[in-house]
This record gives C-alpha cells, structure tokens and sequence, in this order.
C-alpha cells in the first residue's frame, strides 16, 4: 500500500509541472510575405479551461526596423489545423482601440480588413486606426476550440494587415508556422518554435524530480520497517 502511495505521489508532482502554455511561434520580420513591413510577431497558446478547449492566443508585435513602410497593424488573425473555433469569447488589443471579434477571414481590401466567412475559420480581429509604433504591441484572443489543442504540436496559420494613412499597404502577411519545426533564418521561410513563454520543465528534469521522489520515499519506508 505504502509503495503505491509513493508511485501515486510521484505520478501527481509530474502531472501538475506538465505543460499548459505552448511555446512561442515567431513569424520572423524577413519572412516570405512580410515585404518591408520590418515586423516580426510572437504567438502563444496558454489553456484557460479544459472542459470547453478555451484558450487564450497571445500575439506580439514587435517592430523591428530600422524603416518601415507602414504606420498602422489595423487587423491580425490566425487559425489552427485540426480544430475549428467555437466561439471567439473575447479581444484585448493595443493602443486603446475597440477591436473586432470576427469569425471569417482577413482580406487586403473592404474596411479594416475582417470579414465574416463561415467557409474560412479565422478568428480575426481589426480596428482603425489600429497599432502603431513604437510598440512592442499585444493582443489576447480568447477562442473555444472544438476540439483539446496539442500544445508541443501546433500548426496555424497567421495573418497581418497594414495600413499607411488608412490606405492599405502590401504585401497581407500571410504565413503558417508550427511548434513543431526547426528553427530556421531563411529569408523565404518564417522562423519557428523559440524559447518557451512560461518556465516548462524539461523531460530530464521531470525523470530526476520523479527518481529523487522514490527514493526518498524507499529511505523513509526503510526508516519506518527499522523502527
């Protein structure tokens, strides 16, 4: 009985330090549609509530420069492969603007670029006049999935509009990304998976937390037989 507690407690520890926060995707300022927009952006996963697969996304603009052809982000979106969005609950965005919930897609052309489509499950949000520099600018897309996210694994697909003066200016960026892929720095390609955005352990660390557990408990069971 007592060996089974021990394994019991070895198990729980393991579980509470088990991931909830996905590692960041970076899109990288060079990547194959960002022209010279000079902006690189950062995407997490964190889970809110299992029982409904909510999540909240954060997205992270960072402005890296030293010129930009823009003044404006007036919208941002993203989808995941292998689960639909149920319900966009909620937006936080920069600046101190209003931005949209909208479940559609993200086109270059038609007010600030989002637009209600069943057909493309994007969850977009857009405002005027939007982010700006200096920045770094956020947003915080709270989204019920249909369906638990593998957060070691994902695949999503992330877009960006820019506006000059309320006039839009091109390329959209328009890239996937994925947890799951090497980094790389190529110039056509958005680089992926940097460091975690919260304090995961690693799976050598979980192993030496779980062994120096059982062995504590095996010397104090010992200690309790003697006595």
């Amino acid at each position: 009985m007592k060996r089974f507690l021990g394994a019991t407690l070895v198990i729980g520890v393991m579980m509470l330090w088990a991931p909830s926060t996905a590692q960041a995707i970076t899109i990288a300022a060079n990547c194959g549609t960002c022209g010279s927009h000079a902006t690189q952006f950062d995407i997490s996963f964190a889970l809110v509530d299992a029982a409904t697969h909510t999540y909240d996304v954060t997205i992270v603009a960072t402005y890296v420069g030293p010129t930009f052809d823009w003044n404006n982000i007036t919208a941002v979106g993203l989808n995941v492969a292998g689960a639909g969005i149920d319900s966009f609950v909620s937006v936080t965005g920069p600046d101190g603007q209003t931005w949209s919930k909208v479940l559609g897609s993200l086109n270059q052309s038609g007010g600030n670029g989002c637009a209600a489509n069943p057909g493309e499950a994007f969850a977009c949000t857009d405002a005027a006049p939007g982010a700006s520099r200096p920045g770094p600018d956020t947003w915080v897309l709270r989204l019920d999935f249909d369906t638990a996210l593998n957060l070691s694994d994902i695949d999503l697909s992330f877009k960006a509009r820019f506006t000059q003066d309320g006039q839009f200016v091109g390329p959209l960026l328009s890239e996937s990304a994925s947890t799951s892929v090497t980094p790389t720095t190529s110039p056509t390609t958005p680089t992926q998976t940097t460091s975690p955005t919260g304090a995961v352990p690693e799976p050598t660390s979980l192993l030496l937390l779980g062994s120096g557990l059982v062995l504590a408990h095996q010397r104090l069971r010992r200690r309790r037989v003697k006595a």
